[in-house]
């Protein structure tokens, strides 16, 4: 019973996490549960909170109304409550701290309760939505740490090189070395030069002298192939072999 009680609290989590709670906790066999409890959660909040709401707008609209004969206003001041009361769920829904929490309590009930039922249960929308934001954010800082990081071992930005392979100790007729990564430029790529195609080969990072180089291998096309993707480039000028050999980077 303690581990069926814990599963619906923890069930709003997002379901990002539930594979490690699911280890202690029924949270998936509770997902239509907990969203069903919810949604009445919220219609029983929200109901008692209506009547408290509009019992407190009847008052203080009848004091008006009687405040505003004694003053001598017009009768039509007496046909004012009725026209407030027409509206006042609308205002206790949408403008109130109580109608909106009561609100989103139902209707994110709902909506979980139908996706379990779905087979496709979820954590509470708010929760899940404010969980991808944090994770989003902390991803984009964590790539941009490594870029900043790479960045300072790369240097300041160059132009190509290129070397023979046989300088490398590697099997291709060239390798381009890059100061840069290039986005497009993965394995199995087709370089395409005036004056001749190469295959591009799994690039690694080679430590330099000048600092941190993405190297790009590239073997010439021996017969026709099929090209599936295509990149235009003009080769930089060959390059002697370095004084002192560079060494892949770990």
């Amino acid at each position: 019973m303690a581990s069926w009680l814990a599963a619906l609290i923890l069930g709003a989590a997002p379901k990002r996490v539930w594979p490690a709670l699911e280890r202690h906790v029924p949270i998936t066999r509770t997902a239509a549960l907990a969203g069903l409890l919810i949604m009445l959660a919220g219609f029983f909040l929200g109901f008692g909170g209506f009547f408290t709401y509009a019992a407190q707008m009847a008052a203080a609209n009848n004091s008006w109304m009687l405040r505003t004969l004694a003053a001598g206003g017009s009768d039509n001041a007496a046909f004012v409550p009725y026209g407030v009361s027409v509206v006042t769920l609308f205002v206790f829904l949408f403008f109130t701290p109580l109608g909106l929490f009561s609100s989103y309590l139902v209707v994110s009930g709902f909506l979980r309760a139908v996706s379990a039922w779905l087979d496709d249960p979820r954590g509470d929308p708010l929760l899940s939505a404010l969980d991808g934001a944090v994770v989003r954010f902390l991803e984009r800082r964590r790539q941009r740490n490594v870029r900043e990081a790479r960045e300072r071992r790369e240097g300041a930005a160059a132009p190509d090189v290129l070397i023979t392979g046989h300088a490398l100790g590697v099997s291709a007729d060239y390798v381009v070395l890059a100061s840069r990564r290039k986005a497009e430029w993965t394995a199995g790529a087709t370089i395409m030069t005036s004056g001749q195609w190469y295959r591009l080969g799994e690039p690694y990072d080679l430590e330099t002298p000048a600092g941190l180089r993405t190297a790009y291998p590239l073997t010439k096309f021996d017969s026709l192939e099929a090209v599936r993707r295509g990149i235009e480039y003009e080769l930089p000028a060959l390059t002697t072999r370095p004084a002192r050999p560079p060494r892949r980077s770990n």
